[in-house]
């Protein structure tokens, strides 16, 4: 009883350290906050954060690694050798509106880190965790050239529209996002799967 006491306390002191280091990027910007700055808007002392993190960059990676997981546990489309003829349009849309749904439940966080105030490389965390989905299944092709040409494409694409629309959700709606990018992206992948899979495919529609 008294661990899970201690657990939730954990728990809770870790919420408020994110909380807070994600509010002060809004009005301060990452370069700017220190230790003692966190601790402040956390209402807590420095020695209690170093409890849990070793620095301002610990923090950053750990809190990039959290949102960059609960990213790809959203995909539910999954990409074998042996499954590439059963991938349609349909469950290629059906990730990206997981995808889009994932980054709207914690859209403040995506905000921030995505903007001038944020990590510089907190995008190339979430070219690389997109990265990792489309690669799932395809192993050692990965040295490839033209993979690697064309995953660049795909994903900075990708990344960058992510951006426009985290920019102005409200003017940009999801489902419209959603239709442009399965338009011009789903012939996309298929083709950059088809290149390894070694076999012809006829795309479903």
């Amino acid at each position: 009883m008294a661990k899970d006491k201690i657990d939730l306390r954990i728990l809770k002191t870790r919420k408020a350290i994110k909380e807070a280091f994600v509010t002060l990027i809004q009005t301060k910007g990452y370069e700017r906050i220190t230790i003692q700055d966190i601790a402040d808007e956390a209402i807590i002392n420095r020695n209690t954060f170093y409890l849990h993190y070793m620095d301002k960059p610990d923090l950053m990676e750990n809190l990039c690694q959290e949102s960059m997981e609960k990213l790809n546990a959203c995909f539910n489309m999954d990409i074998k050798d042996k499954d590439i003829h059963a991938i349609d349009k349909e469950m290629f849309i059906a990730s990206l509106s997981d995808m889009f749904k994932a980054l709207e439940a914690n859209i403040v966080f995506f905000r921030t880190m995505l903007s001038q105030n944020g990590q510089p490389s907190f995008s190339t965390h979430l070219k690389e965790a997109l990265k990792d989905f489309i690669l799932s299944g395809i192993g050692d092709h990965y040295h490839n050239q033209k993979m690697k040409v064309g995953l660049e494409y795909i994903i900075s694409g990708l990344v960058g529209v992510i951006c426009m629309w985290i920019s102005d959700p409200e003017h940009l709606g999801v489902e419209e996002v959603i239709e442009h990018l399965s338009e011009i992206h789903f012939n996309n992948v298929l083709d950059l799967l088809k290149t390894f899979n070694g076999n012809s495919l006829e795309i479903p529609y």
